[in-house]
């Protein structure tokens, strides 16, 4: 069987590859990760990789930002209609952030509108809960798919970086502590140039939360210092991504 999971960004990817290979058993699998074809549009902002556990394969797409959500999943959608049930995604899965501008049903409601553009009938209702949904093939054929909404932090406003950083203050005082501060020194800024968003100021909490854990890694990839942390020990992370283990 054949799943996607789409995310927002590399950050996200890295992330996710890394709770998938560590807890559920996936596999990043090089061969096949030079012979996916999907129509990325921006080679520089979006990535995509394969990973594979026994007989089944698992893309993961960060498709450069949160306005690319309706192309990418549609284009999946597109390519699940012309195929036959072994060739197409099975279970699409959205990691989306909670952004201040959106409410939850309002999210769940954009998912559903962006199925009803690609004339499939679906009610996505529930945030980190499976829907199935049935639609006729090229070849009038009945098929399958499941869709995954993970709209995260699930109990407030924020971003992928707030929910790692709630999963950070879990792994002791000193890390809650270092958070903590992160946030206050961010929010002491008001600068137009640099920190001139409120997803800007969460990347920077995260950031100095980062570089303050690792200050001998401060030049260094961020993935390196993200896989530097066993994600999968946190109940944050392990109630947030529960449902990505029956992928």
């Amino acid at each position: 069987m054949k799943s996607i999971i789409f995310c927002e960004g590399k950050t996200d990817a890295i992330l996710l590859s890394y709770y998938l290979e560590n807890v559920a058993g996936w596999k990043f699998n090089k061969k096949l990760n030079k012979k996916i074809e999907l129509p990325i549009r921006n080679l520089e902002n979006e990535e995509v990789n394969v990973y594979t556990k026994s007989v089944n394969e698992l893309v993961i797409w960060a498709v450069g930002g949160q306005n690319n959500f309706t192309y990418a999943v549609s284009q999946i959608i597109k390519l699940n209609k012309n195929f036959i049930d072994d060739e197409i995604y099975a279970k699409l899965i959205v990691l989306r952030d909670h952004d201040l501008v959106s409410e939850l049903d309002d999210i769940l409601n954009e998912f559903n509108n962006l199925f009803e553009q690609n004339e499939i009938d679906i009610s996505i209702k529930n945030n980190n809960e499976w829907t199935k949904t049935e639609y006729i093939n090229a070849y009038d054929e009945k098929s399958e798919m499941h869709f995954l909404p993970v709209i995260v932090p699930f109990d407030k406003y924020g971003a992928l970086e707030t929910f790692v950083l709630d999963a950070i203050c879990e792994m002791g005082q000193e890390e809650k502590m270092i958070v903590s501060k992160s946030k206050e020194f961010i929010s002491g800024f008001n600068l137009r140039k640099y920190l001139n968003s409120q997803r800007l100021k969460v990347k920077g909490e995260f950031s100095v939360t980062l570089g303050t854990m690792f200050p001998q890694k401060t030049f260094t990839p961020i993935d390196e210092m993200l896989k530097n942390i066993s994600w999968e020990r946190y109940s944050t992370i392990q109630s947030g991504f529960k449902k990505l283990e029956e992928i």
